[in-house]
């Protein structure tokens, strides 16, 4: 069944089953690109201005010029979400070095509990704070969590330390408190990953950005993943309890209905 929704595609917004790039783009080449995934609550865009912070930054970091400033993109994005009549879904910002397309498409969000393994790839510290369009790696992590029947991997940096999974940042609870890879390790700087932080700083849970390796997960009481779109998940691979995890998704559902002015959780 075709799709009736539409893109945004360098300026025009066309039909999605006619939306094109060159062959020569150098994001289909080289993964020469940056990109935002953001989430859709009834129509409304969370957390907006961060995201669009992220992708500009990621853009001046890999030398990319600007084609749309930060409001012609949220126009475009907003302009999608009617065209396409969105209550719950996704919107997705991907620029190029040539060509800049947006989307947004329905998703019904589900809760989720992941299982995870610790990955033999490693990540590239300079590249991996930046969502950028060459995934390989987080690809073949993803492989080795497929073969391994499981949701997800943890990727290491050269040093041997947790970075992030392979679409989300990486939270564990020890004692009560709260621990995440610094940015200095290579994470990327999750737009939940900052709410998270957060909120536990709200609720007087003592967060820690510091460095560990992956035998610190197997002595966990709790390890969680956050992205925009699963928002807070539990890791039961190696959770053991999951109190912080409840409190935390709970105060965050109750902060995106407030910031959106929609009726709580």
């Amino acid at each position: 069944m075709q799709s009736t929704n539409y893109a945004y595609v360098n300026g025009r917004f066309v039909p999605e089953n006619e939306a094109t790039v060159s062959i020569f783009d150098r994001g289909f080449l080289y993964g020469d690109g940056v990109f935002e995934t953001m989430r859709v609550y009834g129509g409304k865009l969370f957390r907006t201005n961060q995201h669009l912070g992220r992708l500009f930054s990621s853009l001046d970091k890999l030398g990319i010029g600007t084609v749309l400033n930060p409001e012609e993109l949220r126009a475009a994005c907003l302009t999608l979400i009617r065209q396409n009549n969105l209550g719950d879904g996704i919107a997705r910002l991907y620029q190029t070095r040539d060509s800049i397309v947006v989307t947004a498409q329905p998703h019904r969000f589900e809760p989720r509990e992941l299982r995870a393994i610790v990955s033999t790839i490693r990540v590239d510290g300079q590249l991996s704070r930046h969502k950028t369009a060459n995934r390989l790696p987080y690809i073949l992590a993803q492989r080795e969590a497929h073969l391994a029947e499981v949701n997800e991997a943890v990727l290491l940096n050269q040093a041997w330390s947790v970075v992030e999974f392979t679409t989300s940042n990486l939270f564990i609870v020890q004692k009560g408190e709260l621990f995440t890879p610094p940015l200095g390790d290579g994470p990327l700087p999750g737009i939940t990953r900052h709410v998270v932080v957060a909120l536990a700083e709200e609720q007087r849970i003592p967060v820690h950005q510091q460095s560990f390796g992956p035998d610190v997960l197997e002595i966990a009481e709790e390890v969680f993943a956050t992205n925009s779109l699963i928002e807070i998940a539990p890791v039961v691979t190696w959770s053991r309890r999951r109190d912080i995890t409840t409190r935390l998704q709970q105060a965050y559902r109750e902060l995106v209905a407030r910031e959106l002015s929609m009726p709580g959780p």
